[in-house]
C-alpha cells in the first residue's frame, strides 16, 4: 500500500501539494491531502508556476468525504505525489 500524501508533499515535477487538504486530520503534523486538491508545478519554465488538481486518489478510503491523496496518485498537470508520510499507509 502506497504512502498518504499530505499538504507539502513533494511531486515528480518539483512542486508541492498545496492543498486546502483537510485540516481536521493530521498526518504527521500536516493536513490530509484528498482528491481535487492542488499541485503547485513550476514546470514548464517559459509559463512560471501553475495550479492543477489532483485527479486521481484512493477508491476505498474517504476522509472528510473526499479520496485520500496517496503516493503515485496523479495530477491535471501528470505530475505524481513523489513523497507521502511512511507511518501512514493508504489502501
Amino acid at each position: 500500500m502506497p504512502a498518504a500524501a499530505c499538504v507539502g508533499d513533494i511531486t515528480s515535477h518539483g512542486g508541492t501539494v498545496t492543498g486546502p487538504g483537510v485540516p481536521t486530520v493530521m498526518i504527521g503534523g500536516k493536513p490530509a491531502a484528498v482528491l481535487g486538491d492542488l499541485h503547485a508545478c513550476p514546470l514548464p519554465p517559459q509559463h512560471g508556476p501553475s495550479a492543477s488538481p489532483f485527479t486521481m486518489g484512493s477508491a476505498t478510503v474517504m476522509i472528510g468525504g473526499r479520496p485520500a491523496l496517496r503516493v503515485g496518485d496523479i495530477c491535471g498537470c501528470a505530475a505524481s505525489v513523489l513523497v507521502g508520510n511512511p507511518t501512514v499507509m493508504i489502501g
